[in-house]
């Protein structure tokens, strides 16, 4: 069966709305269905976007659009939806600017559009007492904080069965989410927090901007909150990260200002991975291959170039990043927890055991403006032996990415529990396939939740992976 419900993003990189309109013309007198650019609700590319991938899919004339898509943008590959493959011979058609009495003799030039969505800063500080916490509540709309001290309910029955539920991937299920959704949305939205988001929110779509940013900016004295699943909290309608509208992040503003880049040409990924004899084996090979198949079109065109380091040790890790530092380097294997309650990477010293590599030297390693994301993934084989390695990789890693963040990397994408490799093959997929859109790492993480969670249906993995971001509008690269 094709797999259509992403069209509207590819429609959205490669129209303007003066494409949109004339893309409608066409499939109108392909169909004979009455297809009106105007009936289409929104007034940006995505709105439109999305409404004419629905208006195909109720009228059963999805290989029609397909088909047009074609006709105007030959170069457009085409096949993940069941379309053409991409015709290089072929010049775009000139798409004419209409509808406003202009007659433009030059071709429009689509651009990618731009994502824009304001920020909402919730902070949330230690109040004194234990496990009691002051959250403040920051938008372009104004500030709200709730009336009294929070109390966290680390020791409530309900929300202690729920983190373990969802700890245990194996047993993982929605209502699990739901209910932990739930207990974080009354203690992170008492009503002014809620009144203002929803507020902001409203005003954000009228603007026309794409949603609202939830970054939530968790204060060093509490760093007891990093292990909370945040990932799975609600507002008053929804998961906040499972929807477009409300990408949500772990913020983290630090001293040192961001140091933002044109999009490199090309693009260096560095693949690395480590299965030492001495830990739990990995299987590695699934992931290794949804990186690949995700940016092939693009490793084939020379935008981007994937560097790989299998059994990676110390030695190799720093002479392959000292002499060709990486634009983002993807890391797939275990962790380890360490007496300080930091984390490390486990990495392979050539003997079959493992070292550590832990965090500061991760920072001298990946010191300076290249570097813009680091990925780490403790992948899970499926295994039911043994989960101390496992749970310990995931724990190390939610060590690992604050330090990292809080030591000048743009953003770290970190697992809070060990990610089945059946979810991390789409998931990674979808992100990797989004950034190589230009888009904001935000937005490529949301997506690739909700790729994740259509992909999977029965169990929520869509909220393991955490993104911990210092970038303000969540471009790394522009």
């Amino acid at each position: 069966m094709s797999e259509y419900r992403h069209l509207y993003q590819l429609i959205e990189a490669s129209f303007n709305l003066d494409g949109i309109r004339e893309l409608c013309m066409e499939v109108k007198l392909d169909t004979g269905i009455d297809l009106q650019y105007e009936n289409l609700a929104g007034d940006t590319n995505r709105r439109k976007a999305q409404e004419l991938q629905e208006f195909a899919r109720r009228n059963s004339i999805t290989p029609e659009l397909l088909l047009a898509i074609h006709r105007l943008k030959p170069r457009a590959d085409l096949t993940q939806f069941g379309g053409p493959a991409p015709d290089i011979s072929k010049p775009e058609r000139p798409i004419e600017s209409g509808g406003n009495g202009t007659n433009n003799s030059k071709p429009a030039e689509p651009e990618p559009p731009k994502t824009v969505y304001d920020n909402f800063d919730i902070t949330i500080r230690p109040s004194g007492a234990p496990h009691s916490y002051r959250i403040e509540a920051k938008s372009p709309n104004g500030e709200a904080s709730a009336t009294a001290p929070q109390l966290f309910p680390f020791e409530n029955d309900d929300y202690q069965y729920a983190a373990r539920s969802l700890r245990d991937v194996q047993i993982s299920e929605p209502q699990y989410a739901n209910d932990m959704g739930e207990i974080l949305r009354k203690f992170l939205f008492p009503q002014p927090i809620q009144e203002l988001f929803s507020t902001t929110l409203n005003v954000s779509r009228a603007q026309g901007k794409d949603g609202i940013r939830v970054r939530i900016n968790i204060n060093e004295e509490s760093s007891e909150l990093y292990q909370v699943p945040w990932e799975y909290c609600r507002d008053d309608k929804s998961f906040l990260s499972l929807n477009a509208d409300t990408p949500l992040v772990r913020y983290m503003p630090t001293n040192r200002a961001p140091a933002p880049i044109s999009v490199p040409s090309p693009v260096k990924i560095l693949l690395a991975w480590a299965n030492p004899k001495s830990l739990d084996e990995l299987d590695v090979q699934s992931e290794i291959d949804a990186v690949k198949d995700a940016l092939a079109a693009f490793t084939a065109s020379g935008k981007v170039i994937i560097e790989e380091l299998p059994n990676v040790s110390p030695n190799t890790l720093v002479s392959k990043v000292r002499q060709s530092p990486p634009h983002i380097f993807h890391f797939i294997g275990h962790g380890a927890l360490l007496p300080s309650g930091g984390g490390a990477l486990a990495l392979d010293n050539g003997r079959n055991a493992h070292v550590l590599l832990d965090g500061d030297r991760m920072l001298r390693l990946f010191q300076g403006d290249d570097t813009k994301l680091i990925i780490l993934s403790a992948c899970q084989s499926g295994a039911t032996s043994d989960k101390s390695e496992k749970s310990s990789s995931s724990q190390a890693f939610m060590g690992l990415a604050p330090k990292l963040v809080w030591g000048g990397l743009p953003a770290v994408v970190a697992m809070q529990y060990d990610l089945p490799n059946q979810a991390a093959r789409p998931f990674m997929q979808t992100l990797y396939e989004f950034l190589a859109l230009g888009k904001p790492l935000d937005t490529a993480v949301t997506e690739a939740r909700i790729g994740l969670d259509f992909n999977i249906l029965e169990s929520p993995y869509w909220g393991i992976p955490v993104l911990f971001m210092r970038a303000p509008d969540g471009n790394i690269w522009a």
